[in-house]
């Protein structure tokens, strides 16, 4: 580290820098927030109130998109203290579990937020677990125009948690993948206009906050983790389109894994071209250690003309599922529903596609968990369509927390009848449940509920 900082009082604020806490923030979901504003209810949680409510504060260079004149910002700063004073726990709150966001590092947004990921991009997220990365690039991606997300873990496990992170977004436009990356490469070739490798690493720069990082550091496990970079990054230049942009991220300060792997890419592949590069150093400013390298690979974009329609740069906030013409597609007995323009993944270990809607248990068929994140609430049409109502609560109301914790609650006034509702927080999803005698049962799943 004397070495990256020679200045002796630049060396001198780094080792400073791990006296005070981890930094971290919050990335919101654009689209599930902005749906929620065609509401006329003064109960639904909008961006506004959120942000104002949470004294979320924008990164210096987050991501946004335009809607309607307004400007929408994507990556925040979070404001833990003030959060903790107000009895508010982030990673235990109903807006968590509806999707509404994503706690992730305020180094790691940045990475994403300099791919310029346009709505019609195929995307491939190579090392993408647990789905920070992942999860940010499909909030830029429209399934009306055709945006599609290749998710991939090698590790089984870690790819079971990127999966459900994806279904608790609620995102409908990707496919998670459990494979290695030279298979990946062999299927795809020169197919993804974007790919990010977030590349494992010796993750000297989660020191701050993770101590499994600092007993498993090595100068081994470096030289080792650089050698696996270069195959990756290998890997991804073949799955690369002409035109596309690869980036490179590490969460670690070592050279051999973050200039020289730059380097490699630019000695091996004269036609990649580096576009952006940064350190984010803690001492300079919130966050943990980070490493972006972004680069252009030459050659005609593919999707050169879409681009320069102004249609393609819309961005269209909680569209329903049924007017898209999702093919619905039955494995074993889970019914799944595709988007049309899903790549074929025959032949590659996939552990979900598209939306799981239902399952087919014989005598009768039952909604899932997964749709109830994915389709739109706010439209009539498409609840009648998967015959499901909406039974709603506050964030702060006792059947909230009650239904997250699997217990049986009492429907809100007003609401009566019989079958599967979709319970919901401030007019977002929390998950099914069915109502009986004014009651309705808890069928939240059992893995994700309070203890």
């Amino acid at each position: 580290m004397k070495q990256l900082l020679p200045e002796t009082d630049q060396y001198e604020a780094f080792i400073r820098s791990y006296d005070a806490p981890p930094v971290r923030g919050l990335r919101l979901n654009l689209k599930k927030l902005i749906a929620n504003e065609s509401s006329c209810s003064s109960t639904r949680i909008t961006y506004d109130s959120l942000v104002e409510e949470w004294k979320l504060e924008p990164l210096k260079d987050a991501s946004y998109i335009i809607h309607k004149g307004k400007k929408y910002y994507r990556e925040f700063y979070m404001n833990e203290e003030y959060l903790l004073q107000k009895g508010i726990r982030p990673g235990k709150h109903p807006y968590h579990e509806a999707g509404l966001y994503y706690i992730q590092g305020t180094e790691a947004m940045q990475a994403v937020a300099h791919l310029d990921i346009r709505p019609f991009d195929r995307v491939a997220d190579l090392c993408a677990s647990p789905g920070g990365k992942s999860t940010q690039a499909a909030d830029m991606l429209s399934p009306e125009h055709g945006g599609f997300l290749l998710s991939n873990e090698y590790v089984a496990l870690r790819a079971r948690t990127l999966s459900s992170n994806i279904e608790r977004m609620g995102i409908t436009n990707a496919a998670v993948t459990n494979e290695d990356t030279g298979k990946l490469a062999g299927h795809f070739p020169e197919y993804f206009t974007r790919i990010i490798v977030d590349a494992p690493c010796s993750g000297e720069g989660m020191f701050r906050k993770d101590e499994t990082a600092v007993k498993e550091w090595s100068p081994e496990n470096v030289r080792l983790c650089a050698e696996r970079q270069k195959e990756i990054v290998s890997n991804a230049y073949r799955m690369l389109s002409a035109g596309g942009k690869l980036c490179y991220s590490t969460c670690t300060f070592e050279k051999e894994e973050d200039e020289d792997i730059r380097d490699f890419i630019l000695k091996e592949h004269e036609d990649m071209e580096l576009i952006f590069e940064k350190r984010v150093w803690p001492h300079l400013e919130k966050g943990e250690g980070h490493y972006i390298a972004v680069f252009r690979k030459a050659g005609k974009d593919p999707f050169e003309s879409a681009a320069a329609s102004d249609d393609a740069s819309a961005f269209i906030p909680g569209s329903s599922i049924s007017a898209m013409n999702y093919k619905e597609v039955k494995l074993k007995d889970q019914i799944y529903l595709i988007p049309p323009f899903t790549p074929d993944l025959k032949g590659l270990k996939t552990f979900r596609t598209g939306i799981l809607k239902a399952s087919d248990l014989g005598k009768r068929i039952e909604p899932e968990h997964a749709l109830t994140h994915a389709i739109n609430l706010n439209d009539p049409e498409e609840l009648n369509n998967y015959e499901l109502s909406v039974s709603d609560y506050s964030s702060d109301a006792p059947e909230t927390e009650q239904y997250l914790k699997g217990l049986q609650i009492p429907a809100p006034e007003g609401v009566s009848g019989k079958g599967w509702v979709i319970v919901t927080c401030d007019g977002i999803a929390l998950g099914l449940g069915k109502l009986v005698n004014n009651q309705i049962k808890n069928h939240y799943p059992k893995g994700l509920r309070f203890t």
